[in-house]
């Protein structure tokens, strides 16, 4: 159970933590966040994340309180507080409190921590379906909280028999709501979307791993026609690693199980988690 977070800069009974109405994270949705895992204490490429969380509130003209060394100090103290080894954390920046309910001013900084999150084996033994959504994120390079269309279309999901969504603009692919997206060709090259994403710290990982397994890698525009030739198809994140997509509304994927690439990858990426801790 967890028992505390930690709030601008101090540890807080997690009944209690909360901040103000005013602040513009809850009136506008003017914040960011981010999100790792911790496993035997240890924040899993905590210095990627940071670099990722700082550009985010540099591009919504946000600074951080607190340096990333005393980041991870409150993360220790709070894994310490909680008596957990292995966590997730979520860091939260927003825009302050606004008299005007406009103008941003001093950020909230929240730092939380939950239950380490599983997903379901059989998602990695058999794969996952996608459902195709029409959407354009604004600002996808920053990981801000607004979620909106994620959220709202979870009944639409649901009902698709579909774990996660596949955004795109109705000529090209994007991302899904919370994960990247990779394909592999017919000839055996990793593809994954270059433009209007956000740089996923998995997706750098298993970009990297790729290079190293001497995969052959384009980062480019993706086409959705090109769906119905792809081989295979995974997404990427914190919480899911490398988790194999086998269906696309209607559309099969491969021959509708996890491909060798896919495998490979999310092999490799174990074994590098595991090396990092």
């Amino acid at each position: 159970m967890i028992q505390y977070h930690h709030i601008n800069g101090a540890l807080t009974d997690a009944p209690a933590a909360a901040i103000g109405l005013y602040d513009l994270g809850l009136l506008r949705g003017y914040g960011i966040f981010d999100f790792f895992l911790v496993k035997n204490k240890k924040a899993l490429f905590f210095q990627d994340y940071m670099d990722r969380f700082s550009r985010s509130a540099d591009l919504l003209g946000l600074e951080l309180p607190f340096s990333r060394e005393d980041t991870h100090d409150h993360i220790q103290e709070l894994l310490q507080a909680n008596k957990l080894n292995d966590a997730a954390i979520r860091l939260v920046l927003t825009g302050g409190y606004a008299d005007d309910s406009y103008t941003p001013s001093s950020p909230n900084y929240i730092i939380m921590q939950h239950p380490l999150p599983g997903v379901p084996d059989q998602y990695y033994q058999q794969g996952i379906k996608l459902m195709s959504y029409r959407f354009e994120r604004e600002l996808p390079e920053i990981k801000s909280t607004n979620y909106l269309t994620g959220i709202r279309i979870r009944n639409l999901l649901k009902n698709a028999g579909a774990p996660e969504v596949l955004y795109h603009n109705g000529h090209t692919i994007s991302e899904s709501a919370r994960s990247n997206f990779f394909i592999v060709t017919p000839d055996g090259i990793l593809v994954t979307p270059d433009d209007k994403i956000l740089q996923g710290i998995t997706r750098k990982q298993i970009l990297l791993l790729a290079q190293e397994h001497h995969i052959p890698i384009q980062t480019r525009a993706l086409q959705l026609s090109e769906l119905s030739t792809a081989a295979e198809a995974f997404l990427t994140s914190t919480t899911k690693g490398v988790l194999p997509v086998t269906q696309i509304d209607d559309m099969t994927i491969g021959n509708g199980t996890p491909g060798r690439i896919s495998q490979q990858l999310m092999q490799a990426f174990t074994a590098l988690t595991h090396s990092f801790i």
